[in-house]
């Protein structure tokens, strides 16, 4: 792999590691302070819930008195409050009972199996109930489950909630394909360049710029330790200082891939969050200097 020099390694700012025999499954933050994990454990098919603190990693709470030891996954996050969804059939995956839980202490607020879950937005929970000839939407209380207002099946209506939804969720950003198309190809191209020259051109590099900071995800093609061997694939995160043209991080999230990992790693403000061989959520804290950068 190039060398490139250095002005300032960054470090990770924290790192949590999932307890033995859990992969980390998925990331949910809110929009204040706080981080849900989902853990699976795939032999035992269980499955572990951890909030952790964005600022330092540190543990909330974690475990939830929940009845279901597997079917059951993150939905969705609103103000304070986290919304996690059942599954109805093991082999049918549609949503079934909603639970409503305090991201403060991991309490259940409320239960509902009545309705299914569409989105929470704005201290409100948009749900549907489905007969069989139609299918109505509901707006609920988020913290206490009672229906505020029906909306019979104006679908107008909540397709125009759910862009708001998609609006409010912009506190998390991700990358996107590094091409002609991306908005910043033109400004940093050429910065960007050197330091993916050994990427695999089959699966396109991901690329988001903060200021003065370009956070890369890419896979390289590993070189075979027998011949005949089946490809395989490295998956690497680099952090490039723009204005200095310098590698300012670099971690390898996984190294015998055989397929491409997109959107490998968001941002929350100048937090850089991803996970690492499904065992370690790893943060970066980006230095940006909003006044001092002149890109």
């Amino acid at each position: 792999m190039r060398f490139f020099p250095s002005r300032m390694k960054l470090k990770p700012l924290w790192v949590f590691k999932s307890p033995s025999n859990f992969k980390i499954w998925k990331v949910f933050p809110t929009k204040y302070d706080k981080i849900l994990c989902e853990l699976r454990d795939l032999e035992g098919k269980s499955v572990k819930f951890i909030c952790l603190s964005i600022e330092d990693g540190k543990l909330i709470w974690e475990g939830l008195n929940i009845d279901e030891p597997w079917w059951v996954q993150i939905a969705d996050s609103d103000e304070d409050l986290f919304f996690l969804c059942e599954f109805r059939r093991p082999d049918f995956p549609v949503q079934g009972k909603i639970y409503a839980v305090n991201s403060t202490d991991g309490k259940i607020l409320w239960e509902n199996e009545e309705y299914t879950f569409l989105f929470a937005l704005n201290g409100k929970v948009y749900a549907a109930k489905n007969f069989i000839d139609q299918r109505i939407f509901l707006e609920l209380d988020s913290k206490t489950g009672e229906v505020i207002q029906e909306h019979s099946e104006n679908y107008d209506f909540i397709n125009e909630m759910k862009k708001l939804k998609l609006e409010s969720m912009n506190f998390i950003e991700t990358s996107s394909p590094f091409d002609e198309y991306h908005p910043d190809y033109d400004r940093i191209a050429e910065n960007i360049k050197p330091f993916i020259e050994n990427a695999d051109l089959r699966f396109p590099p991901e690329v988001l710029t903060k200021v003065n900071f370009a956070i890369v995800n890419y896979h390289i093609l590993n070189k075979p330790k027998l011949p005949l061997e089946v490809e395989n694939f490295s998956n690497i995160l680099r952090i490039i200082d723009l204005e200095q043209s310098v590698l300012s991080y670099e971690d390898i999230l996984y190294n015998d891939l055989s397929y491409f990992i997109p959107d490998a790693f968001f941002c929350k403000d100048e937090l850089v969050f991803y996970v690492k061989n499904q065992t370690e959520l790893v943060t970066i804290k980006l230095p940006i200097d909003y006044e001092g950068y002149h890109g």
